[in-house]
């Protein structure tokens, strides 16, 4: 039985799981970056740990990414935001087991993109007047040379990118997640969901 709160999230596993989540994070951030994408691939490794660590886990994952990214760049300072609340709401839905199968982890894409939607277009606009000089800037100089308002053009802009980053970033983690073997997945608290169950039969 799935045992809840901070108390058992904190395990001594889920925690020696956070640094390789972070880690994972700034190599995608750094990839991103240096690729110039349009879009950031830098929360596969907060999705990975809120998958088998729960919300309060994949949120410090998120907060400890950002804050590394941080000093290589200071942009992702403020966003620091975005990635607490996709390792909170990532986890939540673990929680509720949304990916045993294949249909909840697309609907999972969809609610964790809207979530992190919704906290990174005041940050654009209040940290940076909703230019941060990234490639998904351009959808938002579109938007406002067709009239839509500032605030309308960003929320546009972040929903288009926070749904192609997260479907990439879920997609990663959800194959990585199935392909665990069972004695690993068992020992996190959020990990026995995913065990196959003609391995839990036997």
């Amino acid at each position: 039985m799935m045992k809840r709160g901070l108390r058992y999230d904190f395990s001594l596993l889920a925690l020696l799981l956070i640094p390789v989540g972070v880690s994972v994070n700034v190599v995608g951030y750094q990839l991103s970056s240096i690729l110039k994408f349009p879009i950031f691939i830098d929360q596969i490794g907060t999705l990975f740990v809120s998958m088998l660590g729960g919300p309060w886990v994949g949120l410090v994952t998120g907060l400890m990414g950002n804050v590394i990214n941080g000093m290589l760049n200071p942009v992702a300072f403020p966003y620091a935001l975005v990635a607490m609340t996709t390792g909170f709401v990532a986890g939540l839905l673990s929680r509720w087991r949304w990916y045993t199968n294949i249909v909840g982890a697309v609907a999972a894409c969809f609610v964790i993109s809207i979530a992190a939607a919704v906290v990174k277009a005041p940050v654009t606009i209040a940290v940076f007047g909703g230019v941060t000089g990234a490639g998904s800037d351009l959808l938002t100089a579109a938007l406002l040379v067709t009239g839509t308002s500032l605030i309308k053009s960003v929320f546009s802009t972040s929903i288009f990118t926070a749904v192609a980053s997260t479907a990439i970033d879920v997609s990663v983690s959800w194959v990585i997640l199935r392909k665990l073997p069972d004695r690993f997945l068992i020992k996190f608290n959020y990990g026995s969901p995913y065990v196959r169950k003609v391995a839990a039969a036997s």
